[in-house]
């Protein structure tokens, strides 16, 4: 009975060694899957935040190049200088600077590359009609280059809201033409003839810069008070 006994205590230890081995083996399972688990997780947000930082310098990397073209942008479209003179005002691109006028000649300006140049002659001749005016004009283009032709022409009831402008080619050396760009307006007893050339290859832009000049140009006379105004 004794032996029986002690066999019986002997397999009761043995399963219960069994069981504590298996809790102590799935522990340690358990220790190492908690292990690799928190290494998954570490490598998880090292990796979001490299991806973070990656797509946060793109976006600075972008603004500033999004910085970088609207500043061209607002270069290109810079608001021109509004020039207002004894009898005549007009808008001046941003990229033109005044140049001294010719002899004879009230305004003169060029663009910083040379490649367009405006003039404007006022002449005093009260007795000269708006459509002689412009006859006379188409007749000196007519000396000076090919292709003279009236472009563009606005009729109103009155002598300064008459407008008319001219087209030409004038040749230059090497077989090439500049595009020859005349507004033509008159106020009281002047005559304003605003000339406006462009070199061949110039861009488009300064085309419409060109074009500025001419639509903005407004004729403001100025007259000298009359005796009986001043007399007290």
């Amino acid at each position: 009975m004794t032996v029986l006994y002690e066999a019986q205590d002997r397999i009761a230890y043995a399963v219960e060694g069994a069981v504590i081995a298996g809790q102590d083996a799935m522990d340690l399972v358990r220790e190492r899957f908690l292990v690799v688990l928190a290494a998954l997780a570490a490598i998880a947000v090292a990796a979001v935040a490299i991806i973070a930082m990656g797509g946060g310098s793109d976006v600075q990397v972008n603004s500033q190049s999004g910085a970088a073209q609207s500043g061209a942008v607002r270069a290109a479209t810079a608001d021109p200088v509004f020039i207002k003179e004894r009898g005549f005002s007009l808008s001046l691109p941003a990229t033109w600077e005044r140049a001294d006028a010719p002899d004879g000649a009230s305004f003169a300006a060029a663009s910083e590359d040379g490649l367009a140049k405006t003039t404007l002659w006022a002449e005093r001749a009260p007795g000269l009609s708006f459509g002689a005016f412009v006859e006379q004009s188409m007749e000196s283009l007519d000396e000076l280059g090919t292709r003279v032709r009236i472009s563009d022409e606005v009729t109103g009831p009155t002598l300064a809201s008459r407008v008319t402008e001219l087209r030409a080619e004038v040749p230059l050396d090497g077989g090439l033409s500049a595009a020859y760009h005349v507004v033509l307006r008159a106020s009281g007893p002047y005559r304003y003839y605003l000339a406006t050339s462009l070199q061949p290859g110039a861009p488009e832009q300064l085309g419409a810069e060109a074009e500025l000049l001419g639509t903005s140009f407004r004729p403001q006379v100025v007259e000298p008070p009359t005796a009986s105004a001043t007399a007290p």
